[in-house]
């Protein structure tokens, strides 16, 4: 069983290669008491190490994949927003970074990079408490890992293949919006279509009923034979016009149930 000595011994090692000294001495003393918790935490820890660099966490994700925590930059971060523990926060304008300074590597491949982990308790606690919920949630195996994390993780175990597929991804949502954007165009344009027709058809409709008898039915004869709705809707006109009255109707004044195509 290790000594009262030998514990402080540790507990002095832990805390030193936790926090540069420089930063110690400027943190506020929220900062320092969390780092207490954070050192005790990393003391019993059987997953976290510290390391590589002072001010640093490394925590296994699996046999190739490992999670670094820069609790130094992490609590740089925080202190830099002009935030500080116990400060009120003002509504939803204002609200202290919560992004912890992660970054995760490959074994396999020697790739690195930087991950977006952010810390979601419902109040604002000081940066070095975000740290040790960090550790604890490393050594419960990462339960629920977000999945800014997971497409990290992606990344470093294959660069190349990741830079490809994501290269895909992006033309395949670029060509779904140029057919999305067609299919708009085209309905737009049919639109368009369908008011010029319409108003065609008024226009043909006034310009037919100011023809003498002789004049229309002259045009109905001539007329080709209707391929299209427009040229449909005035033929029935024109049958309309030339037809025999209903009864109480004008000669060439159609009735609503001989209107062709809803033409009034």
């Amino acid at each position: 069983m290790a000594s009262e000595s030998d514990l402080k011994e540790d507990w002095k090692r832990v805390d030193r290669a936790l926090i540069p000294e420089k930063l110690l001495g400027e943190m506020p003393q929220p900062e320092c008491k969390g780092l207490t918790l954070l050192t005790d935490v990393m003391i019993n820890a059987t997953v976290c190490k510290l390391g590589p660099r002072v001010g640093q966490i490394t925590a296994p994700y699996s046999e190739d994949i490992e999670i670094i925590l820069d609790v130094a930059k992490t609590i740089e971060r925080r202190l830099s927003s002009g935030w500080r523990p116990g400060q009120p926060i003002d509504g939803e304008r204002w609200w202290p970074d919560r992004h912890l300074a992660t970054s995760v590597q490959c074994s396999n491949t020697g790739a690195k990079t930087e991950v977006c982990i952010v810390a979601k308790s419902g109040q604002v606690v000081p940066a070095i408490d975000d740290c040790v919920s960090f550790v604890l949630w490393a050594e419960t195996g990462f339960f629920h890992p977000p999945s800014t994390l997971d497409d990290r993780i992606l990344y470093v175990r294959d660069p190349e293949l990741y830079e490809r597929q994501q290269a895909a991804r992006k033309a395949k949502r670029e060509i779904d919006q140029r057919i999305k954007e067609l299919r708009r165009e085209i309905a737009r344009e049919e639109r368009l279509a369908g008011s010029k027709a319409l108003l065609n058809i008024m226009l043909e409709r006034e310009r037919l009923r100011n023809l003498s008898w002789r004049e229309l039915m002259a045009e109905h004869q001539s007329a080709d034979p209707p391929e299209d709705e427009t040229s449909v809707a005035l033929y029935h006109l024109r049958s309309t016009l030339l037809s025999m009255p209903a009864p109480g109707h004008k000669i060439g004044q159609p009735s609503n149930d001989l209107e062709p195509g809803g033409i009034e």
